[in-house]
């Protein structure tokens, strides 16, 4: 039964993602938790409620590292990273202060976010970052904020206020943090030129990704 076995870290292209957890304060219409049941290429992603301490994730980072030296650090798995934005910044910290030898305390570390941050602490947690995130990318999906509820879901504490809150999150990244993207996702009715120019307006590079069903394999 090992292929059910959780997965905390995982391999995707050059990258070691860390699936940090599995709460959300979106259930996303392009979201593919679901109908692929938690697993993402062979990985089970479910945690079970059991989200792992950063000294967990650096354990196993380093064991994966040993096998196999990887480009960047991501935090990336089936629920929204910031939810847990201590035990992510406290992750990135032990790498920065070389507290993760082998690793190199330079390597880089990215951020893929639904941009909430924000909304869901009450303050503005960018400059928290600052130092031990190099790139965000955040998921913006549209320039319309009603197309944003739409394709987003956000629960309702951060429905009403979710969308400017992502652009002041943008805005905050663009200005502190090395490399901020804004993404959007194909087949969802998106006017893209409307969305490139917002992303652009907010200092972030835009980026438009595939949706996962339709990349081989799937």
């Amino acid at each position: 039964m090992e292929n059910f076995k959780t997965t905390i870290v995982y391999r995707y292209k050059t990258g070691l993602y860390v699936n940090l957890t599995n709460r959300c304060p979106t259930a996303c219409s392009f979201c593919v938790k679901n109908s692929w049941k938690m697993d993402y290429r062979g990985s089970n992603l479910d945690l079970g409620g059991v989200e792992p301490s950063p000294a967990e994730i650096i354990a196993l980072a380093k064991e994966q590292w040993a096998a196999q030296p990887f480009d960047e650090f991501v935090f990336c798995g089936y629920g929204e990273p910031t939810m847990r934005l201590e035990a992510l910044l406290a992750t990135a910290r032990l790498i920065r202060n070389s507290r993760a030898d082998p690793i190199p305390r330079n390597i880089r570390i990215r951020l893929n976010t639904n941009g909430l941050a924000n909304a869901v602490w009450g303050r503005n947690v960018v400059p928290e970052m600052k130092g031990l995130i190099d790139s965000v990318h955040v998921s913006l999906n549209t320039s319309d904020p009603a197309q944003w509820a739409a394709i987003m879901r956000p629960m309702a504490p951060w429905a009403a206020t979710g969308f400017e809150k992502v652009k002041e999150f943008i805005r905050e990244a663009s200005l502190l943090l090395p490399e901020t993207f804004a993404s959007a996702v194909e087949g969802n009715g998106v006017d893209i030129e409307k969305f490139t120019a917002l992303a652009r307006q907010l200092g972030a590079e835009p980026r438009v990704r595939p949706r996962l069903e339709a990349e081989a394999g799937q």
